[in-house]
């Protein structure tokens, strides 16, 4: 395969959106499938309709928190049963705080209100980072949902520490939650594509 002509950027967003695989259509780079379209989720372990259902409603609320701050990163938790978004925030790392995360900045305002988190389903804007993960693994999540991928995100120049959220769930000491990768990527990737603009 003839890969003259592609930057680098171009060849890892291929690559990210293909699982490697890349297709060169008159000279760029063309992911094999549209990218983030819901059929194309990868959806682990048990997802009844009703979750799947309340996961992809949530979406836009957590694109919603994601466009207040200047970090565009966005997560929600949702009630498991009823579906409804019991908490939501953005990330707020841009104060000095690193760890303010959108998910870890969930996790804190739910147990600041004593709503509880254990068995419920996080949504997220992208791929919860690795001390994201490990917190709402230690949580007890029951599901967690994200949109844009790790692999995404570091192909459009978000600086990323590369350990998939399904790695760290495979050594969690609690039982998996349930995931779904790449939900709604449609809208989730926009928010990461002009990260060098931030």
């Amino acid at each position: 395969m003839d890969s003259a002509g592609l930057s680098r950027r171009q060849m890892m967003l291929a690559a990210a959106g293909t699982g490697g695989a890349v297709l060169l259509t008159h000279g760029t780079a063309a992911p094999a499938h549209a990218a983030g379209s819901h059929g194309r989720t990868r959806w682990i372990g048990d997802w009844p309709e009703l979750l799947k259902n309340a996961a992809v409603e949530a979406v836009p609320a957590a694109v919603e928190e994601a466009r207040r701050g200047r970090r565009p990163f966005g997560a929600v938790l949702v009630d498991r049963a009823s579906g409804r978004v019991l908490v939501r925030e953005g990330n707020a790392s841009e104060g000095g705080d690193q760890t303010a995360h959108a998910e870890m900045n969930v996790l804190r305002s739910a147990a600041a209100r004593r709503v509880p988190v254990a068995g419920q389903l996080l949504v997220s804007t992208a791929e919860p980072c690795p001390m994201c993960a490990g917190a709402l693994l230690w949580s007890r999540v029951g599901a967690i949902a994200c949109g844009t991928s790790i692999a995404r995100l570091a192909a459009y120049g978000v600086p990323q520490i590369d350990i998939p959220l399904t790695a760290l769930a495979s050594h969690s000491p609690y039982p998996s939650p349930a995931l779904a990768l790449g939900l709604r990527a449609d809208l989730t990737d926009p928010l990461y594509r002009d990260f060098d603009a931030w």
